[in-house]
């Protein structure tokens, strides 16, 4: 996991960046660990500079707290249970049973880390993933100011930027954000990937409920292909199953919905 730090020129704001850049064949559990105990420091830290007056720390006592932290979110990892389904899954050999075993599957944030992990454990399966951003047409990366804000009518932004804000404003609305997540073993892979558009419930599927899509190499098409396809702007890969993603927050299109 990167770590990015982003002051303002007057020096009084400053926002500390967590993101991962893409990564191959990965150990899941060395992954998250690292991830999840960078955080916690950095985010420490943080607070104890930005205090006022800053509190003193210990360097060797944040390690401490975060290893510990990490340690009570693995074991609730642990205890997250996975339908049977999920397990056939690893082992299918086909495309239409796969498809089948998908049949009104859902997971939640945690249980798809538990999967991810599992698949590791118990069957070998190592751990990868994939972003793309794409801005909407007329706009470059270099226009947009450091960091954007926009809740409701309010635009708030870090960073210069010859874009008004209903420009702005656009930008968030439109832009396209994928990432996706494979799991392989060989020959043998899985891919559960997520778009933006989807968490905001912008996408046709149950009232903006917030999914997944699947693929594997079953389907027909090539890992790398597949890679192509989800980092380009418009990708297109068929009518793919949807894995409803759970206790993700309520969405605007669903104002209504429990999850």
């Amino acid at each position: 996991m990167g770590v990015y730090i982003i002051s303002d020129s007057d020096g009084k704001t400053r926002y500390t960046v967590f993101a991962d850049d893409d990564f191959e064949y990965l150990n899941p559990i060395r992954h998250f660990s690292e991830s999840m105990i960078n955080m916690h420091i950095n985010l420490e830290r943080d607070f104890c500079m930005l205090n006022k007056p800053p509190i003193p720390f210990v360097p060797s006592e944040l390690v401490k707290n975060a290893i510990e932290k990490w340690r009570e979110h693995n074991e609730n990892i642990k205890k997250t249970e996975l339908s049977s389904n999920w397990i056939a899954l690893l082992n299918s050999n086909s495309k239409s049973e796969q498809v089948k075993l998908l049949k009104g599957a859902s997971l939640t944030p945690d249980g798809l880390t538990a999967l991810i992990i599992k698949a590791w454990t118990d069957f070998n399966y190592s751990f990868s993933q994939y972003s793309a951003e794409h801005l909407h047409n007329g706009l470059i990366k270099s226009e947009m100011p450091k960091v954007l804000h926009v809740s409701g009518d309010d635009v708030s932004t870090m960073g210069s930027t010859s874009l008004s804000d209903g420009q702005l404003r656009q930008a968030v609305e439109h832009r396209k954000v994928t990432v996706s997540k494979f799991l392989d073993k060989g020959s043998t892979w899985h891919c559960l990937f997520l778009t933006f558009r989807s968490l905001r419930g912008e996408e046709n599927w149950k009232d903006g409920q917030p999914h997944l899509h699947y693929i594997s190499d079953k389907f027909g098409i090539s890992r790398q292909n597949v890679v192509k396809e989800l980092k380009s702007k418009d990708y297109n890969l068929g009518n793919l199953p949807h894995i409803d993603l759970l206790d993700y927050g309520v969405q605007p299109n669903n104002p209504n919905q429990n999850n």
